[in-house]
């Protein structure tokens, strides 16, 4: 009798058991796709809104005259006089002339052979300021070198500082010593007077400079200041004052800084056409896939863009330079983007500064293109109304469903997986037992023949 042919196992491959789990999870998969497609898309959006933002940024220097105006101070003596200047300043020429600097009031002592090693003296000495206030320094007999005496002035911060110099006048004269304690005001001026009462020490004070005021000529007007950095003398002016040159006269001119301005005017073009660019892009098939890019069905790039392109067509009522065509702004009617020609700019702003701004700012009669633009820009990224930030929270909710739509698939899948593996199961040790059986019965058989 022909023998039976008995399996010592189930039979079922293994593998077929996680095929059937994977098949389960493909739903998972798909899912995870979509999102991941989303999440790319959201990024690239973001890219979008990052370069908004930027031109956002860029024509808030251009919305009023406070903005937009840049002003500088040229001085015919850059060496003796200089200054900066803010958009309040009047516009003109003016003349100076510095009769002197502004000076600190400065003490110097007698000569001593050494700095750190010979007593000056102990007990304490007073000093004085201008303004009343007064400070006794104490001088313990243990530590009462100039180094010591200019250390202690130093540390009490009253407006006097201290200082050890060696003047070497050994070199020229043998019967003085090379160390003095040089005591300054740390403020200059008539007023900043500095007393020192020696009292118990061996110090003997001398007046080495007297403290001045800065006095100056303004359009044949004297001006006093108690530092060489004049702050108040007109709105909007601050002067650096270096050095005195009594006799002569030095032109300061408030000017337009027609180069600053056109630095604003040049970032906002670019500005512009980096966001013009971008949406350009995705409107644009590509010649591999011809296809248009993943936000071209996007209507938040085509609001975008109609209200950046309405807010640049525009027109002045009056005045030499009605448009911005007019100083060298165009545009490309094919891609929509910006064409500069800054040589064109410069000319315009260097004959009519004023009447170019208003191309840009809001003025009495006027509203510019900073204005216009800017309010699209902001209504795009108005929180409650605005297309960008409906753009995001559309994104924000389409993801949030995705990650409960993946969670539930999740849990159904493991759900399912437990149950496939358990159908295994009872799979195997029911072949197992018939396999049992099938052995018992070949030995019997086997048996019977013998």
């Amino acid at each position: 009798m022909a023998g039976i042919r008995i399996n010592t196992g189930s039979g079922i491959d293994p593998k077929m058991v996680d095929q059937l789990v994977e098949i389960e999870r493909e739903p998972i998969k798909q899912l995870e796709t979509r999102k991941k497609t989303l999440i790319d898309e959201q990024k690239l959006f973001n890219d979008l809104k990052a370069l908004v933002s930027t031109l956002g940024t860029t024509l808030n220097g251009m919305r009023t005259k406070a903005d937009y105006y840049k002003l500088k101070v040229v001085s015919s003596h850059p060496d003796i006089i200089e200054g900066t200047v803010d958009n309040n300043a009047p516009i003109g020429s003016y003349e100076v002339e510095v009769k002197h600097l502004a000076k600190t009031h400065k003490l110097l002592t007698q000569s001593f052979e050494d700095k750190d090693k010979t007593p000056v003296g102990f007990g304490y000495m007073t000093i004085e300021t201008e303004e009343g206030d007064s400070f006794d320094v104490d001088i313990d007999p243990d530590r009462s070198t100039l180094q010591d005496v200019a250390t202690q002035i130093n540390s009490m911060d009253k407006g006097v500082k201290a200082i050890v110099i060696n003047t070497k006048e050994k070199l020229e004269d043998d019967d003085e010593d090379n160390f003095r304690l040089l005591v300054i005001s740390e403020k200059s001026g008539k007023q900043a007077k500095v007393t020192i009462d020696p009292d118990t020490t061996y110090l003997d004070f001398k007046e080495q400079i007297t403290g001045r005021n800065l006095e100056m000529v303004f359009e044949d007007v004297k001006v006093y200041n108690e530092t060489n950095k004049v702050t108040e003398l007109i709105p909007g002016l601050v002067l650096d004052v270096k050095k005195e040159e009594p006799g002569t006269k030095i032109n300061l001119k408030i000017d337009y800084d027609t180069d600053k301005s056109l630095e604003t005017i040049k970032k906002f073009v670019e500005s512009y056409n980096k966001v013009n660019e971008f949406i350009d892009k995705q409107f644009q098939l590509d010649p591999v896939t011809n296809k248009a890019g993943v936000l071209s069905k996007d209507n938040s790039l085509r609001s975008l863009r109609r209200a950046l392109q309405t807010s640049i067509q525009f027109s002045l009522p009056s005045g030499k330079f009605q448009t911005l065509a007019d100083v060298g702004i165009s545009t490309d009617p094919k891609t929509g983007a910006l064409k500069y020609d800054e040589a064109k700019a410069k000319k315009a702003m260097a004959e009519d500064y004023v009447g170019v701004s208003k191309l840009f700012i809001q003025s009495d009669d006027t509203v510019g293109i900073g204005i216009r633009m800017s309010d699209s820009v902001r209504g795009l990224q108005n929180p409650v109304s605005g297309v960008l930030p409906s753009k995001d929270r559309e994104y924000k909710h389409i993801l949030e469903n995705f990650d409960k739509d993946i969670a539930v698939k999740n849990r159904q899948a493991k759900q399912r997986e437990e149950a496939i593996r358990r159908q295994f199961t009872v799979v195997e040790q029911l072949i197992s037992g018939m396999n049992a059986q099938g052995q018992v019965l070949q030995q019997k058989l086997g048996g019977a023949q013998g």
